[in-house]
């Protein structure tokens, strides 16, 4: 696992850095609660310290994280651990959306339910009218809610037709993804967002998801691996633009 990170970032180094200073409306769509700060916590600190306008889209409540626990009573938790998360970032309620899909089985393209997620984000999107649209990358491959939310959402901008980036955020793309797929990356589209000076108090908003625990005494996140969670200490975010 060390080896496989060590060669992500060996390839990183080549990729441009990029800052997204010109944006000013930003939508993260989140398949689960912490999603959005694993992936993209420096930059959410910044783009919010800067005064952009920053809205986040949550899928799906992360009911599937304990599966030994009432599954309303983990969606209530991992709400409140969000609203924690929002109140720190300086969020209003208004900038955050729960769509309410079932974890674990949001729907991927041709399969039930696919049309009607992706009329929800349509919606969505034109409401927020963002300049930018990030989302779990495509090769996030494990859980696969990670890989709908891409499908969803690229087919919604497909649909709605505005003058919208995409890009796609890594997340578990960091401990999952086999090397065999390394190349497969389209490394041109790659970029670097540094975080440096945002990564600490990114690592305080992660503890704040991760740290939590159930009455089971696992996280209401779920337990992450370690070689997982040590990636989101590397002071660079990264996106794919497709």
């Amino acid at each position: 696992m060390l080896l496989k990170q060590n060669l992500l970032q060996l390839f990183l180094a080549r990729t441009p850095e990029v800052h997204f200073s010109s944006l000013r409306a930003i939508l993260v769509i989140a398949p689960h609660p912490d999603d959005e700060i694993l992936g993209l916590g420096g930059f959410l600190v910044r783009q919010i310290r800067s005064g952009k306008r920053v809205l986040i889209a949550y899928l799906t409540g992360g009911e599937k994280s304990l599966e030994d626990i009432a599954p309303a009573m983990v969606v209530d938790e991992r709400h409140r651990l969000s609203v924690a998360v929002h109140v720190r970032l300086g969020l209003v309620p208004e900038q955050a959306f729960w769509c309410a899909f079932p974890d674990g089985a949001l729907p991927r393209k041709g399969s039930a339910g696919f049309d009607g997620a992706v009329d929800r984000l349509v919606e969505l999107i034109g409401a927020v009218e963002p300049d930018a649209v990030f989302v779990t990358h495509p090769l996030d491959t494990w859980p696969y809610d990670h890989v709908a939310a891409f499908e969803i959402a690229s087919e919604a901008l497909r649909r709605r037709s505005l003058p919208c980036d995409l890009y796609g955020y890594w997340v578990w793309l960091w401990y999952s993804m086999p090397l065999k797929r390394l190349l497969r990356l389209n490394w041109r589209n790659i970029s670097r967002i540094p975080v440096h000076g945002e990564l600490r108090e990114k690592l305080v908003l992660t503890d704040m998801y991760l740290k939590p625990k159930a009455p089971n005494g696992k996280p209401w996140s779920g337990v992450l691996p370690k070689a997982m969670t040590d990636a989101f200490r590397y002071p660079y975010e990264v996106v794919e633009k497709f």
